[in-house]
């Protein structure tokens, strides 16, 4: 490499290149001067290791000294400037700005009707840690609303208050608040019913499908999943179709374990029923408490008979007027129809008692 370095050039690199802070090709230049030039080369050696033998040497060794310190602060000055430059940026980011607010962050207080025509909806952060501002409407001409806002760190700037949104009912459908459905035709829209919902399937013969679902229902029904090891199985070769779910670690000595699994199951099987699209009956196995292997069942044809009784059962305890559909599957139609199914099972389904060999369902008053 051609050298063409000065001595003025050099010694003012020469601070930065003991230190180790300059580039190889810089760091060749140097040195090619430095081979050339005893009075720079006797600088370096000085700044490496110091004398005070010679005065003028000692003078220029404390000036070059004095430029390193001051590229050190330079350097350093530049490394704390950036670093808070980066960290104002996060924190505007955080705190400020935020992004789109989540669906999955929106937690739902209160929907109610006010003065007879407006809906209320109360929705904060379901994350404490978060909260949204920025509230914007947008509505469309079939009777959709939708909310939308951001969301970012909870602090003085946004804090996590309680936002009264309200729409006038009148041909109102749908409510939606950062995407995601809490008012539909009527009904409020539980988050565990949209999850259950999206799980649906078709066919009982998709067996990740099914397990899905059935995880889903437990978890809605016991705010944490059946509370035993199970496998499933499926009878898809002729009509009806079935599911059968297997608890295989239940044992023999735990005293009244089959009530607490046919009571989970009678609750959940209308719900299998309704949002497996093809499934005529559900069945479960257990051990009970003497050893002996139990096998109960459900079928859609059941269910569909036994629910005018229970919808009536329904509307005279929440002093509703809801109407029996022709079947259980109708409820698969829309979260708001699974909504009510879901209700009703909170309520309670039916009580099974056994009359000459045949299955009687009674509602739950």
């Amino acid at each position: 490499m051609k050298n063409d370095l000065t001595c003025a050039v050099t010694r003012d690199l020469l601070p930065s290149y003991v230190e180790g802070l300059t580039a190889p090709e810089t760091n060749q230049a140097v040195e090619a001067h430095l081979s050339t030039c005893s009075e720079c080369a006797a600088l370096r050696e000085a700044l490496a290791s110091p004398t005070e033998e010679d005065p003028q040497a000692a003078r220029e060794v404390d000036y070059l000294k004095k430029v390193r310190r001051r590229n050190r602060r330079r350097v350093w000055l530049a490394v704390a400037c950036t670093t808070l430059v980066l960290a104002a940026v996060i924190l505007t980011k955080i705190f400020i700005i935020g992004g789109p607010g989540q669906a999955n962050d929106v937690g739902v207080r209160l929907v109610e009707i006010v003065d007879g025509d407006t809906l209320s909806v109360n929705v904060d952060c379901l994350y404490a840690v978060n909260a949204f501002y920025g509230w914007e409407q947008d509505e469309t001409e079939d009777g959709v609303v939708s909310f939308t806002a951001r969301e970012a760190r909870a602090s003085f700037i946004h804090p996590n208050d309680l936002v009264d949104l309200r729409v006038p009912l009148e041909g109102l459908k749908e409510v939606w608040v950062c995407g995601r459905l809490v008012w539909q035709n009527g009904t409020t829209i539980l988050e565990s019913t949209l999850w259950i919902y999206d799980a649906r399937t078709p066919y009982v013969g998709d067996a990740t499908a099914v397990g899905n679902l059935v995880h889903e229902i437990g978890l809605w029904l016991s705010s944490m999943e059946l509370p035993y090891n199970y496998t499933i199985s499926l009878q898809t070769t002729s009509e009806p179709y079935g599911l059968t779910i297997h608890f295989d670690s239940v044992t023999a000595h735990v005293l009244g374990v089959e009530r607490d699994i046919d009571k989970r199951m009678y609750a959940i099987a209308p719900s299998l029923l309704a949002l497996i699209g093809n499934l005529g009956q559900v069945q479960w196995t257990y051990a009970a408490p003497d050893g002996t292997a139990v096998t109960r069942s459900v079928t859609l044809e059941e269910v569909d008979q036994a629910l005018p009784d229970w919808i009536e059962a329904y509307n005279l305890d929440a002093g509703a007027d809801w109407t029996a559909p022709e079947s259980v599957k109708d409820y698969a139609a829309s979260p708001a129809a699974l909504q009510q199914l879901l209700d009703l099972t909170c309520l309670g389904f039916y009580v099974v008692t056994e009359e000459d060999g045949t299955t009687i369902f009674t509602p739950q008053f």
